[in-house]
């Protein structure tokens, strides 16, 4: 039940990062919710189910947005490790922990896509990546607390398999 749960929120997680009203956005960009959600399952369950939550995570992000997929899945999948190695550490549950992580993330995912696809211009990227971090962590203290109830409701189903 957890995963379905965990899954449904992932889904909304991603819908309504790319349906987000431009009244919502933080100087004209949207937060990385999809990361903040991957970066939540990392914290609360560990790394293996922080990759999956990252792929699931990548391959919905992808398949919707404009940039390209090796970047979504590098990051995605990525955070969602990194994330899952701090499960079960001291402060892992905290929610300012989680907005830390989602912070990196997002960082991350911005130098990576600038790799894979660099911009025209660097100056106006360098101010949109600070935005939508900020953004991203003022958002993962409002998303951060449904998955962390739904782990503590289904804990025992963790070690059922």
């Amino acid at each position: 039940m957890y995963y379905i749960i965990s899954l449904l929120l992932l889904v909304a997680c991603v819908a309504l990062q790319y349906a987000l009203p431009p009244w919502l956005q933080f100087g004209g960009v949207a937060p990385e919710l999809t990361l903040v959600a991957v970066v939540s399952i990392g914290l609360l369950r560990g790394s293996v189910h922080g990759s999956v939550a990252g792929f699931v995570g990548a391959f919905l992000s992808a398949s919707t947005g404009a940039q390209p997929m090796g970047t979504f899945f590098i990051t995605h999948v990525g955070a969602g490790f990194a994330a899952g190695l701090l499960a079960g550490r001291l402060f892992s549950t905290r929610i300012t922990v989680a907005a830390l992580a989602a912070l990196v993330a997002v960082i991350a995912h911005s130098l990576i896509g600038l790799i894979l696809a660099p911009p025209a211009e660097p100056q106006p990227w360098l101010h949109a990546v600070f935005s939508k971090a900020l953004w991203t962590a003022v958002w993962s203290l409002l998303l951060y607390l449904p998955f962390r109830a739904v782990a503590h409701a289904f804990e025992d189903d963790a070690h059922e398999y």
